[in-house]
């Protein structure tokens, strides 16, 4: 039977702030597959735990229809951000969920997760229903597949490094063993991702300086609240 990889997390594909719905989103999705066949392989075969947990077909995620109001308002806000970055300037942007699913569903840096992710946050905590690909997992039992299923999670953005902190995970519903969110998993999922992020933004230009004007971004109540850095 083929060996799954040496566990290493894929590097993102950074592309300003759609990175962290798409390129970033996925590195988390593929360390979460990744343990969970490893662990899996403990209590059953490898290919039980592919198809447990990973699927052969996207499914369609629906976001709620936002009004051209609440179009106007998300969309003024990520320009408040781009404008705040671009000219230096430090100032604090709060987004809650129905305005970030707003952004994915309309504005053209998130169209790699339209249709592909739903947000929802309370009590400081991201709800993401995601349907999102696993080609990058360079695994080629994984070619073709699907990761279809929710992933609930602390965040933070601090110092130019980023923190999860993985609360649960389900795919095709069935929950993710516990065993897997333990602290050494997360402090070595952090650091593995924070490395992987560094890496691939600094072949992207564009999205490194945007993310270089980026001071803190965290969950808070029920926000994504980012604060720009004055340079």
């Amino acid at each position: 039977m083929e060996a799954p990889p040496i566990m290493q997390t894929p590097g993102p594909a950074p592309g300003g702030m759609g990175c962290f719905a798409k390129g970033c989103l996925s590195l988390i999705i593929a360390g979460l597959v990744l343990v969970a066949v490893f662990v899996g392989g403990t209590f059953f075969v490898v290919n039980r735990a592919l198809n447990v947990f990973t699927s052969t077909q996207p499914v369609q995620i629906e976001v709620r229809q936002a009004t051209p109001a609440e179009r106007q308002v998300a969309k003024a806000k990520l320009d408040t951000l781009r404008s705040a970055a671009r000219n230096h300037q430090e100032a604090t942007i709060e987004f809650n969920a129905d305005e970030i699913n707003a952004l994915i569903a309309n504005e053209p840096e998130f169209r790699g997760a339209r249709g592909h992710m739903r947000v929802a946050i309370s009590n400081s905590i991201a709800s993401l229903d995601v349907s999102a690909p696993l080609d990058s997992m360079h695994w080629k039992r994984l070619k073709g597949r699907w990761f279809n299923g929710n992933i609930e999670f602390g965040f933070s953005y601090v110092d130019d490094n980023f923190n999860f902190d993985i609360r649960s995970a389900e795919a095709n519903g069935y929950q993710f063993p516990r065993a897997i969110l333990t602290s050494d998993f997360m402090q070595s999922f952090n650091r593995s991702f924070n490395e992987s992020f560094h890496r691939e933004s600094a072949k992207h230009p564009d999205a490194n300086n945007l993310w270089r004007h980026i001071k803190m971004a965290s969950l808070q109540g029920d926000k994504l609240v980012v604060t720009t850095r004055a340079m």
